[in-house]
């Protein structure tokens, strides 16, 4: 379980080397592969098999159900400052982001802002919406970034929604939520972000932000179980969305589970959004991964990935390898994309899969992503098992 016997400030001042200890991956491979795929820390396995166990042996009931979701809600708010009738949990990206497309009132002619560097996931859900007359502008990429400026120009007064990744998946390039929320509201248009590739790994504040819509994952930089996502809706917009997955989980019912009561009201929070029975082992990893993050500190694993991530940019740049991911300024992320002018991207993968340097190969490129629990060795190894 999560390291905390002191207070807060003491636990935060102790060597992330005592957190590493806590990911059994790290005695086996080298995984810097977290824009793909997470691993799990001790104390979230820790969590999952007394789940199944209290499971295996009959030690759960509908009021403790309900209890552990209360308490993962209530943790996923609080990890980006948002309340927690603004979290629905979903089953991934993709679910979440259908929900919001398929719940929003269209007209023929309404547009919907994506780039071309986007993730299927956060395209799909939108382009299934050309059959309503809705048009979808994609802004183009250039060397690997989203310009603020055409994303900011291809808004205009039929722009109903922008839909962008907060980092991009390929390039690791990092959106300006912020600025392009603002950019958004300024036309009446709302901005839906897909967080999947930086949740977990850079602090968020939905209300400093000032987005609307956030969808993600808990597979990847939030080092939790596959099969938990959720999202968050802002306040004033939960009723805007209809509900196109009704069930009975979506209506307020009390704990008397009168099912044959089915004159029963839309919960009036994101609650309307979840149908049906959640993954709840999945939502008790995801309570115990974000205890571990709150322990450790955002700011901190937040600076761990960028001084380990400039270690590997550094060292790719001085071994002859092409950096095509942004480090400037606000747009540098954790996923660090490169090539060889002299090597095709799969020889690259290969031979760092053979040294037990577990990366991303994606089409052309190559991709590392470490977090905080990696260090400096690990940055070294990779380096030296790169084919020159």
């Amino acid at each position: 379980m999560p390291l905390v016997d002191a207070p807060l400030d003491a636990v935060r001042s102790r060597p992330l080397e005592v957190y590493r200890a806590l990911y059994p991956v790290t005695r086996k491979k080298i995984w810097l592969n977290h824009a793909s795929m997470g691993t799990l820390s001790d104390p979230v396995a820790e969590a999952l098999r007394s789940y199944i166990d209290d499971h295996a042996n009959g030690n759960i009931s509908i009021p403790s159900d309900i209890e552990l979701v209360a308490k993962a809600r209530e943790a996923a708010a609080a990890f980006i400052n948002a309340d927690v009738e603004e979290i629905a949990f979903t089953k991934n990206v993709a679910d979440a982001l259908n929900i919001v497309a398929q719940g929003l009132a269209w007209r023929p002619g309404d547009r919907i802002v994506i780039a071309d560097q986007e993730f299927p996931a956060n395209v799909f859900p939108w382009t299934n919406l050309k059959s309503r007359g809705v048009e979808i502008v994609t802004v183009a990429s250039v060397k690997g970034r989203v310009p603020q400026d055409a994303v900011t120009a291809a808004i205009d007064e039929r722009t109903r929604l922008v839909a962008l990744s907060w980092v991009e998946f390929s390039t690791g390039y990092r959106n300006d939520l912020k600025a392009i929320a603002a950019a958004c509201h300024a036309k009446g248009a709302l901005f839906c972000v897909d967080a999947i590739q930086a949740l977990g790994a850079l602090p968020l504040d939905v209300r400093d932000t000032d987005i609307d819509i956030l969808a993600t994952s808990s597979h990847k930089w939030l080092l939790a179980p596959t099969g938990v996502g959720w999202m968050y809706v802002r306040k004033a917009l939960i009723e805007r969305i209809g509900v196109s997955y009704l069930g009975q989980s979506s209506v307020s019912r009390s704990l008397a589970l009168d099912y044959l009561d089915l004159d029963l009201p839309l919960w009036p929070d994101a609650r309307r959004f979840e149908p049906g029975i959640l993954n709840y082992q999945g939502l008790v990893g995801l309570t115990a991964a974000i205890a571990l993050f709150n322990e450790v500190g955002m700011a901190r694993v937040r600076d761990q990935i960028r001084r380990l991530s400039d270690r590997a940019v550094s060292g790719l740049l001085a071994r002859g390898y092409t950096v095509i991911s942004s480090r400037a300024g606000e747009e540098w992320s954790g996923a660090v994309s490169f090539q060889s002018p002299r090597l095709p991207a799969p020889a690259i993968h290969a031979a760092l899969a053979a040294a037990h340097v577990v990366i991303s190969l994606r089409n052309d490129i190559v991709r590392i992503s470490p977090h905080y629990y990696n260090n400096d060795d690990d940055i070294a190894q990779f380096l030296d098992a790169l084919p020159q």
